[in-house]
């Protein structure tokens, strides 16, 4: 399902939305200012989304409380925040995607990747509605696993459709279906689409504020863990960073990880 509450859709926002209101910590989200950080595609899964909204809540027992409702949605860590606190204003995202090494020059899709690195017009790389096309990226990062080539993009933001979009460039080079200086041209400004990668590959990792969110795992969150290592893609993904951040033991117990 996708991230953005849609009438009579199941949707990740309509569904924390339901445990807000079902605990009682909101009467609706128009009132308690509910906002996201992040929206993303239908398909797309993601180990962190950070949402804001006010409460009066009892802070010690609101992500128990959020477990307690929710067998799709994972509540990890929460941080008081200033009134005017806009969840889109990070200071940077984390997205992976998982491209199918079959028949894939890795060096080729390296290579693309570096070329992506910096501050670009990515206008040919995403859909803009409206907002500025240059931005910067931070790194792109290419490494083989099993099956995959893991993709790594960081950036303070991205535009809609972008690192899809994006992988779908390294993808048309790794496989020998368009030069990698069609790709620059297209960086240039020239018209040019290499189409839209699946999403269903596509994770959000994580996404950074200059403060840490305090992290907690109830019994009810360290349970689905423990199932969702059935499915060999989801711990690929991020199960194994998920449990770390829960662990009792673990040393970083504040962490910037929250739903």
């Amino acid at each position: 399902m996708g991230s953005q509450r849609q009438p009579d859709e199941p949707t990740v926002e309509g569904e924390v939305i339901r445990c807000l209101e079902e605990i009682e910590a909101i009467s609706s989200p128009d009132e308690a200012r509910f906002r996201a950080a992040s929206r993303t595609d239908r398909g797309v899964s993601a180990l962190c989304n950070v949402i804001a909204f006010d409460t009066s809540f009892q802070r010690g027992k609101l992500l128990h409380a959020l477990n307690s409702q929710s067998d799709t949605v994972f509540f990890t860590g929460l941080a008081e925040v200033a009134s005017n606190f806009s969840p889109r204003r990070a200071s940077g995202r984390w997205y992976r995607y998982f491209l199918p090494a079959r028949g894939l020059d890795i060096d080729a899709v390296a290579k693309v990747a570096k070329g992506f690195e910096g501050e670009h017009d990515f206008r040919r790389f995403c859909k803009a509605e409206g907002r500025t096309t240059v931005k910067r990226i931070e790194s792109v990062h290419v490494l083989p696993v099993g099956d995959f080539i893991v993709i790594d993009l960081r950036a303070r933001e991205f535009l809609r459709n972008m690192v899809r979009r994006l992988v779908a460039a390294m993808d048309s080079v790794g496989r020998g279906k368009v030069e990698i200086g069609e790709v620059r041209r297209a960086l240039s400004g020239k018209e040019r689409s290499f189409g839209l990668a699946p999403a269903e590959n596509l994770v959000l990792m994580e996404i950074r504020y200059p403060f840490q969110f305090e992290a907690e795992c109830p019994v009810t969150l360290g349970s689905r863990i423990q199932a969702a290592r059935e499915d060999a893609f989801v711990q690929l993904a991020f199960v194994d960073a998920l449990s770390e951040s829960c662990s009792p033991s673990s040393p970083d117990r504040e962490s910037r990880r929250r739903p």
